[in-house]
C-alpha cells in the first residue's frame, strides 16, 4: 500500500487475493504422541518462509507476531498479536490468542483453547474454546 492511500484504508478483515496458505481448509497432519516423546506439552510448527523452520515441543510456549505499520507518521515494527501456552493450576492445558492495536487502550483476547489430556472422564471435551473477546 502507497503512503497516499494508507489513510484511506477501512478498518475490518484483512482481504487476500491468494488462496495459500490461509484461506482454504487445511488438515494439519495429526502428529502422534511426538510431543509426549519428546517431553513437551505443547507442539510448535513455524514456517517463516525463507527465514527457515522451527519445529518443536515444549512445556510452555509464547509468540509474538510482529508486523511493519506507520504510526505517527512514522514506520515501527509492532507487535501485533501474542499466542501463549501453558499449563494451568488445575492440570489442565491452556491456549490463548491475544491482539494488539496501537489505537487501542488495551489489548483484546479473541480466542482461548482448553484440553484436559490427563482427565480419563468420558464426559470431558477433548477441547473447549471460549472466542468471547475480552479485553486484558
Amino acid at each position: 500500500m502507497d503512503e497516499q492511500n494508507f489513510g484511506k484504508s477501512e478498518e475490518g478483515y484483512i482481504k487476500s487475493p491468494s488462496t495459500a496458505p490461509f484461506r482454504g481448509r487445511t488438515e494439519e497432519p495429526r502428529v502422534e504422541g511426538s510431543a509426549n516423546q519428546q517431553g513437551g506439552k505443547f507442539e510448535v510448527r513455524c514456517h517463516a518462509g525463507n527465514a527457515g523452520h522451527l519445529e518443536v515441543a515444549s512445556d510452555s510456549v509464547s509468540v509474538r507476531i510482529g508486523q511493519w505499520i506507520r504510526k505517527e507518521g512514522k514506520q515501527e515494527l509492532w507487535g501485533s498479536l501474542l499466542v501463549e501456552c501453558k499449563e494451568q493450576d488445575d492440570g489442565s492445558l491452556a491456549i490463548e490468542v491475544v491482539v494488539f492495536h496501537p489505537d487501542w487502550d488495551e489489548p483484546v483476547r479473541i480466542a482461548s483453547l482448553q484440553s484436559r489430556p490427563r482427565d480419563p472422564g468420558p464426559t470431558t471435551a477433548a477441547l473447549r474454546y471460549d472466542l468471547e473477546h475480552k479485553q486484558l
